[in-house]
């Protein structure tokens, strides 16, 4: 059933509750699963997209022939042991609870409702587990359910935690609401629109802006990061996005709307057509440049995820064999305020060996054919909005500088890989001698 976009006067209220939740520290409420560690929020624009898309990229089966994502694979990996485990003893309420936000995230809602059940029943007192459960309710549609759970998960939350299960609550109300055909009130007539009733592009009135809460953005990020595949929460984002002045990101979270969700609401309609006609205008623009962005946004973290807190289940390296190279294991690499990169242990000792990883080409500069290209997780449409951080892309140089034309189809690239060192104007990770061919 079509649902008409929640109302934005929805962000004050959660400006009120997020002020405490956007510390570094675990994704606490929600959907609570402990290997979640979260940076300081509100992150830039295309480190969340990046995350969301990972999420909703977990709950998809894979098609005949494709290989998971390395994150399925890893919250695979995770559900298999704690599925395990609890064969062999009684989990633990952490434990529980960390399997029931592993089956929510992988796309089986009720199989999570069944262990949450479990669980609670186990261990009644655990805000955790209700938390979880609340958000199996969620998920499966039965917010009444839900609303009865996460009053109980507020009840029980120690006080740094109470906020976030407020925060969640205030959420499926709403979705509740929605549900029924009830009409929210805009209580603070937040308007996206000039005073003539003109739709801004890239930007929001000015007079405008003193309604929109300090803790919005990260309190709609927050959101969109415990339920990825909320097409409603990604709607919202999408218009603050532009209010933020970010009219390019704002444009691929309308087209993920659309295309992924298949929302078909009119303002999302309109607003999107005005919006692709506005980015197009300032690509054609001889004097535009993407540096030339200003916006009121200022972030507070390069992504939402600490990936490199994410503890990976590595297989050993072997010598004169090609070994696996992992994206999550690149996305450990840290680097510091004097650009020196900081390596994960796994990383160094694959340094010099044979390596194969499978991502997206991305020419590094104007050409189309290129013996020189990086190498990407996934595709990019806007370089721009959805550009990955030094540590997500790896510079490919081909065996014998063969030539080959840039493609959008998946590709396997086998090579040596090369690590920088200490120079700050090469890339963080390089495969020499490489050679590649096309995913299955």
């Amino acid at each position: 059933m079509q649902v008409c976009p929640l109302k934005f006067w929805i962000l004050k209220a959660l400006g009120l509750l997020a002020s405490l939740l956007f510390s570094q520290g675990a994704l606490i409420a929600g959907v609570y699963y402990s290997q979640e560690s979260c940076n300081e929020l509100p992150s830039q624009w295309r480190g969340l997209l990046m995350d969301q898309r990972q999420l909703r990229q977990l709950a998809i089966e894979p098609k005949l022939k494709q290989i998971s994502s390395e994150f399925r694979k890893k919250y695979l990996q995770d559900l298999s042991r704690l599925d395990k485990l609890s064969k062999e003893r009684k989990l633990l309420p952490e434990e529980f609870s960390d399997q029931g936000a592993l089956l929510i995230r992988l796309n089986q809602a009720p199989l999570a409702l069944e262990t949450l059940r479990k669980a609670d029943r186990e261990y009644p007192l655990n805000f955790r587990i209700l938390a979880n459960l609340s958000s199996a309710w969620q998920t499966l549609g039965e917010f009444d359910r839900a609303i009865q759970v996460s009053e109980q998960a507020i009840a029980l939350a120690p006080g740094k935690y109470v906020d976030a299960e407020k925060l969640q609550l205030f959420w499926i109300k709403q979705l509740k609401k929605q549900k029924a055909g009830q009409k929210t009130d805009n209580l603070f007539n937040l308007l996206f629109q000039s005073p003539e009733g003109k739709y801004i592009p890239g930007g929001i009135d000015p007079a405008q802006l003193k309604n929109i809460p300090k803790d919005a953005i990260a309190s709609v990020q927050l959101l969109t990061l415990w339920f990825p595949a909320d097409s409603l929460l990604l709607m919202q984002l999408a218009e603050i996005a532009n209010a933020s002045g970010d009219p390019e990101v704002a444009l691929a979270m309308m087209d993920g709307c659309v295309t992924e969700f298949g929302l078909r609401e009119g303002l999302l309609l309109e607003h999107r057509r005005i919006l692709k006609e506005y980015v197009q205008g300032r690509k054609t623009a001889k004097d535009e440049k993407h540096q030339d962005h200003k916006s009121w946004f200022v972030p507070k973290s390069l992504r939402p995820f600490a990936l490199d807190k994410m503890e990976l289940d590595l297989p050993p390296i072997k010598a004169n064999a090609v070994n696996l190279l992992p994206w999550l294991v690149l996305a450990q690499t840290q680097v510091d305020r004097k650009a020196l990169a900081q390596y994960p242990a796994y990383l160094k000792q694959l340094e010099n060996q044979k390596v194969q990883i499978e991502g997206h080409m991305q020419p590094v500069g104007e050409e189309h054919e290129s013996s020189t290209f990086l190498l990407l997780e996934n595709p990019v449409g806007c370089w721009y909005c959805e550009m990955p951080s030094l540590n997500g892309m790896v510079l490919i140089e081909l065996k014998d500088s063969k030539v080959v034309r840039m493609s959008r189809q998946t590709q396997i690239i086998k090579g040596k890989l090369q690590l920088r060192k200490d120079d700050p104007e090469k890339f963080l990770f390089t495969i020499l001698d490489a050679e590649m061919l096309q995913a299955p």
